[in-house]
C-alpha cells in the first residue's frame, strides 16, 4: 500500500476504499498500464508501467504480478474467519488497521512519526517535482484538476518535503531499504 500511494500517488483513502482493481492493473486494452482513479477529482489518470528504457516501477509491479488475487480490489485484508461465518472472507483495510500497520513498519524501520500514507504520496510527488516535471506534468500524474489544489513545489516546502520523501522512499522500499511487503 505505501509503494502504491508514493509511486502512482493514489490518494491513500482510494487505495483503501478499492478505487485501485485489478481490471486497472495492466488491462487488456493498454497491457503496459495502470489506470489510476482520483476519487477526490474524479480524475482517472493512465499510467504507463515502463517505455524504451524498461520497467518504470520494477518493485511495485513485481510485487502485484505475485501477489494473489483476493477480490475486485488489488488491497485487500487476507481472508479471515469472522464469527458465525462459514468461510473466510477478504475485506478492506479500515482506515484505523492501516494506520496501525504502517506506524508499527514505519517504527520498526526506526523512521520518522510523521511517516504516514499520505506523506508517501506527498514523497512520489515530491520526487515529481525533483525531476522537473512542470506544474501542468504534476498536476496530470497526481488528478489535481487546478494549481492551487496540487501540493507547491517552491524551495521551501521542497526542503520539508525532500527530507520526508527520503523518509518515505525508504519505508516505501524503493532502493530496497525496506519492503512494502512487510507493511501489508
Amino acid at each position: 500500500m505505501p509503494l502504491i500511494c508514493f509511486e502512482w500517488h493514489q490518494r491513500p483513502e482510494n487505495v483503501l476504499a478499492g478505487h485501485l482493481t485489478w481490471a486497472d492493473y495492466k488491462p487488456s486494452d493498454r497491457p503496459n498500464t495502470v489506470r489510476i482513479e482520483h476519487h477526490k477529482t474524479g480524475e482517472m489518470v493512465p499510467l504507463p508501467l515502463s517505455d524504451q528504457n524498461g520497467a518504470l516501477f520494477p518493485e511495485l509491479t513485481a510485487y502485484l504480478d505475485g501477489l494473489e488475487r483476493l477480490g475486485v480490489p488489488i488491497v485487500l485484508m487476507k481472508p479471515e474467519r469472522l464469527r458465525g461465518a462459514k468461510v473466510a472472507v477478504p475485506r478492506p483495510f479500515l482506515l484505523r488497521t492501516a494506520r496501525i500497520r504502517v506506524r508499527a513498519a514505519a517504527r520498526a524501520a526506526k523512521l520518522p512519526d510523521y511517516l504516514t500514507l499520505a506523506a508517501c504520496r506527498h514523497g512520489g510527488i515530491t520526487e515529481l517535482g525533483d525531476a522537473e516535471l512542470t506544474e501542468q506534468g504534476v498536476m496530470a500524474m497526481t488528478g489535481h484538476k487546478t494549481p492551487e489544489a496540487a501540493p507547491p513545489l517552491s524551495e521551501a516546502y521542497g526542503e520539508t518535503a525532500r527530507h520526508r520523501c527520503a523518509a518515505s522512499a525508504c519505508f516505501c522500499g524503493v532502493g530496497g531499504t525496506f519492503c512494502a511487503r512487510k507493511s501489508e
